[in-house]
């Protein structure tokens, strides 16, 4: 197969959607197009036409156009910005997330395990996503009927200006594309959370079940984020609290259970041994067979009626002799001490999340940034024990955050990871959202908050290299505390504009286009996209040789040498791929050669596609 003209477009979202519902009802699909009235019969009476309870707003149907818009955009590396490149299965992307959400569609599809994210609360100032589906306020109001052409009011419907009508209609633009290409790299059991206020909250659930399915609804969290009231302008109440919203990809994304990290544990007393909690060791009885060897005395005490001991004679009399007990009020309760502590579990998970504060969130980034660089970051504990709800210290498990802020999520996986071993992996999108000029970030050179989330990423991992390197060398798996860095940009393709109708000017862009690269492509830039329209995350496993590259899991080599020879192209099929890309510059003029090297690759049924 020779396919000279790549591309410049990622993963069609719409056109895969097509393939699944032409996978299910093959028969309700004829040339590419569905036959809705097949579907219709085919479903039966479960297709309702009519008027149903749902979420609508003004512009609602323009982000289904967003979410089908194809992206020509894809990832550039960005060696300087990174850390163990060689050997990190992590990824920061400086980019709008729309975008990065896109390009990572078909490599990253039914992928990721956990989403976190903590978007724009739409308080009125956080609101910075300029998709180009958005209206002005004016043009807004005036389309609704709401307004005239001279911005005077002419209905009262309840969306005049100061109901914020047109402000929620823009953050659900905004937000519902992004949830829905999210929900697509869930895997089946995958879970994402959601941290809200009171701005958004009624909305956000309102979408969110039309995207994921009222019946994938796990929970609304409540996180208590501050322990005291403090007086904020037009606020008759202090808000003590935000919202995490908790949904499944589907049925088989169940939460973890009575997994809460004993890092969260207090040891309020101390004595020669060291620190240490209590914990009463009496239980309900649990029938007669345990009275006689469950009853005895401890401290002066017996269990009261209906109860037992937990433990049994014999180890009692070994803790009492080490003066483990103690009794209070009455009660006896057994010394646990900081040190021997193994016992992860607690009780199940509820609704309420006392886990860091907003205070604690952004001590920790100035203390780790030495300086005050960012505002509101949520706290490392709140996203470390969503983490150990959602995710395994054994499966590689991959955890995205699109609304990346200071890197809080990358920080908490890098700590989880060390604690317990595990060998999660995170992906991070940041916008580059530029620094205010008067500000401490910008004054110490960090010109976006992306800048500030990279460093705070690479100061996260030299502090546990240091403060844990002991530790890190007993470690069955190396812990992996660095990051490939990547920035949305063009593609390295050259697109073709198809509303050329000149005949002449059709004649400059073939000629233009005989070389489909843009001038200053390097090779990383290529292979990253390279890997990406095949659905192939570039973190991969890659096997180099002198002047070509295998992916082993694909039996696919890349070959961006060039010229090409016939004993460089020996070499390539001695690797035993199935396919094989290779540059049509390649060939230069040597139409030949070309054809030559096709006719051996078909011979090994061997796919061969240049580009």
């Amino acid at each position: 197969m020779d396919n000279s003209r790549v591309s410049a477009y990622n993963d069609d979202i719409q056109s895969s959607q097509l393939d699944k519902l032409q996978q299910l009802f093959p028969e309700v699909v004829t040339e590419g197009k569905i036959d809705w009235q097949k579907l219709q019969a085919t479903l039966g009476e479960t297709v309702d036409l009519g008027e149903r309870y749902g979420l609508g707003w003004k512009g609602k149907s323009d982000v289904f156009a967003a979410i089908q818009e194809k992206t020509v955009q894809t990832l550039h590396p960005d060696r300087a910005n990174s850390i163990d490149w060689d050997t990190t299965g992590n990824m920061f992307i400086e980019g709008d997330n729309l975008a990065a959400l896109k390009i990572l569609h078909k490599a990253y599809y039914g992928k990721v395990k956990m989403i976190y994210i903590d978007p724009p609360y739409n308080t009125g100032n956080d609101f910075i996503y300029n998709d180009n589906f958005k209206q002005t306020r004016r043009s807004y109001e005036a389309e609704a009927g709401i307004t005239d052409d001279e911005g005077n009011v002419v209905r009262d419907d309840g969306l005049r200006t100061n109901t914020g009508g047109h402000k929620h209609s823009n953050w659900l633009n905004m937000m519902y594309p992004r949830l829905f290409l999210a929900r697509n790299l869930l895997r089946q059991d995958g879970v994402i959370f959601v941290s809200i206020d009171d701005n958004e909250v009624h909305n956000l659930r309102l979408m969110m079940n039309e995207i994921f399915g009222e019946e994938n609804f796990v929970a609304q969290i409540v996180w208590k984020k501050k322990g005291t009231s403090t007086n904020v302008a037009g606020s008759q109440i202090s808000a003590l609290t935000e919202y995490i919203l908790v949904y499944s990809r589907s049925d088989g994304g169940k939460l973890n259970q009575r997994i809460f990290s004993r890092k969260n544990r207090i040891y309020p007393y101390s004595d020669n041994d060291g620190r240490y909690r209590t914990v009463v060791i009496e239980k309900k009885s649990t029938g007669d067979y345990d009275r006689a060897t469950m009853k005895f005395d401890i401290l002066g005490q017996v269990p009261r009626v209906g109860k037992r001991w937990q433990i049994g004679e014999a180890k009692a009399r070994e803790l009492e002799l080490k003066n483990r007990f103690i009794l209070e009020n009455g009660i006896v309760k057994l010394k646990i001490y900081s040190h021997e502590d193994t016992d992860t579990s607690s009780a199940n998970p509820n609704l309420l999340l006392d886990h860091g504060s907003t205070q604690s969130g952004q001590t920790e980034v100035d203390s780790i940034m030495a300086g005050s660089f960012f505002d509101t970051p949520k706290p490392v504990s709140l996203v470390s024990h969503l983490l150990t709800l959602a995710t395994s210290c054994k499966n590689n498990d991959i955890i995205l955050d699109f609304f990346s802020g200071s890197g809080t999520t990358a920080h908490a996986v890098a700590e989880l990871n060390a604690e317990d071993g595990g060998n999660r992996r995170w992906i991070c999108v940041q916008l580059p959202e530029l620094t205010d000029e008067k500000s401490e970030a910008y004054k110490a050179g960090y010109r976006t908050i992306a800048d500030i989330a990279r460093e705070r990423i690479r100061r996260v991992g030299a502090k546990i290299r240091a403060d844990q390197a002991d530790k890190l060398v007993s470690r069955n798996v190396p812990l992996d505390l660095g990051f490939w860095a990547y920035r949305v940009g063009d593609s390295n393709f050259k697109q073709w504009n198809e509303l050329v109708s000149d005949p002449e000017e059709i004649r400059q862009q073939a000629l233009a286009n005989l070389d489909p690269l843009e001038e200053g492509t390097t090779d990383d830039d290529l292979l990253t996209e390279l890997l990406l329209k095949r659905g192939i995350s570039p973190l991969v496993q890659i096997d180099q040789y002198d002047d070509f590259c295998l992916i082993p899991s694909k039996k696919l080599v890349i070959c961006l040498a060039h010229p090409i020879t016939e004993e460089l192209f020996a070499t390539i099929l001695a690797a035993k791929p199935s396919s094989i890309i290779l540059l049509d510059r390649a060939f230069g003029d040597d139409i030949n050669l070309k054809v030559n090297l096709l006719l051996q690759a078909e011979r090994q049924g061997v796919e061969m596609e240049v580009v």
